[in-house]
């Protein structure tokens, strides 16, 4: 019995899924098949995907919400773990008493690594609290957010990192589970340890205050949001933002309009904003976006981000670097 037969049976043999397209879980809408392909639904699910493909040494890959990827047109040949593990609870209050009652300042919000960020938003929105309103409809998942950092505006220290306090991690290198302390994740612009580590996300507990006023918090949220809109392509298959934004110091040196960080608007500048290779566009909108016009092709999309990064090298003397993350094989 093969690897990917003995995985299926000790996770369920009705649960696994042979050479399915992973094009559909995905913000593109590009990519091969998996060679097996299984749904998370709890965190144990989780764990034990994780685990037993670790006792087996089959390569795997967690996808989230499917924002932040491209997946090769070859797809993956391993398992893919979709997870769907989400789940939100308040996990503790802080507060102080006095005459009128009980008066809550903070909270602690625990929230399993599948639930997507803007879930998330909406439901700390809803129970009052300020922290994570910049999320509200921001793409992808917890775990996906947190391996990213995951961001709005930059300029206004808009980072998922910043309140998190605590997170359960699966360290595929023990094949073991353990609790660390945000700090561990060393985040930065788009960045985080787990790049480097390769540890899985299973759930993490995140700080928020209490807002003054929950319906003027939710108007806050909402101006993200139709800003978003304004700016950003709508209503078509893209995966965020490819490039990630460029260092302040290139920004001097090329004297950028209010020494602007924006790699969309060194796109732009190149001329390349609505450039096509087949079915794969620089978008009109916003050039930091690629979207896919049709069925395009990941081959496609990595035809421009090569244009894009060529261009940008000969005539600023930039060396771009990816937001996106690679998923299979890309070779030619």
């Amino acid at each position: 019995m093969d690897k990917f037969s003995q995985f299926k049976q000790i996770v369920g043999e009705l649960r696994v899924f042979e050479n399915e397209p992973l094009a559909k879980y995905t913000y593109f809408k590009i990519g091969g098949p998996a060679r097996i392909f299984f749904e998370a639904k709890s965190p144990e699910d989780l764990i034990l995907a994780l685990s037993t493909a670790k006792k087996l040494g089959i390569p795997y890959v967690v996808l989230g919400g499917g924002a932040n990827v491209l997946i090769s047109d070859k797809g993956f040949y391993g398992l893919v773990i979709k997870n769907r593990a989400d789940g939100i609870k308040i996990a503790g209050l802080k507060g102080s008493i006095n005459k009128v009652g009980r008066s809550i300042k903070t909270a602690y919000v625990v929230a399993n690594s599948g639930t997507l960020m803007n879930q998330l938003a909406r439901y700390t929105i809803d129970q009052g609290f300020e922290g994570l309103e910049f999320l509200l409809s921001v793409p992808g998942s917890i775990g996906g957010g947190l391996k990213i950092n995951a961001h709005y505006q930059v300029e206004q220290n808009q980072f998922i990192g910043n309140q998190l306090t605590q997170a359960t991690l699966f360290d595929p290198k023990s094949g073991k589970t353990r609790s660390v302390e945000g700090e561990y994740f060393e985040f930065g612009y788009d960045k985080s340890k787990l790049q480097t580590t390769g540890e899985i996300v299973l759930d993490a507990t995140f700080k928020v205050e209490a807002a003054e006023n929950k319906e003027t918090l939710w108007q806050t949220a909402m101006e993200g949001v139709k800003l978003r809109n304004f700016e950003q392509p709508v209503g078509v298959a893209c995966s965020g933002c490819v490039f990630r934004n460029i260092e302040h110091r290139d920004a001097v040196r090329l004297a950028t309009p209010n020494i602007t960080t924006s790699t969309g608007y060194i796109i732009e500048k190149l001329g390349l904003k609505g450039t096509k290779i087949g079915d794969a566009q620089i978008s009109e909108v916003h050039a930091n976006y690629i979207i896919n016009t049709g069925n395009a092709k990941a081959s496609e999309v990595v035809e421009l981000i090569n244009l894009v990064k060529q261009k940008a090298k000969e005539t600023y003397g930039l060396n771009l670097h990816e937001e996106i993350f690679y998923l299979g094989n890309f070779n030619s």
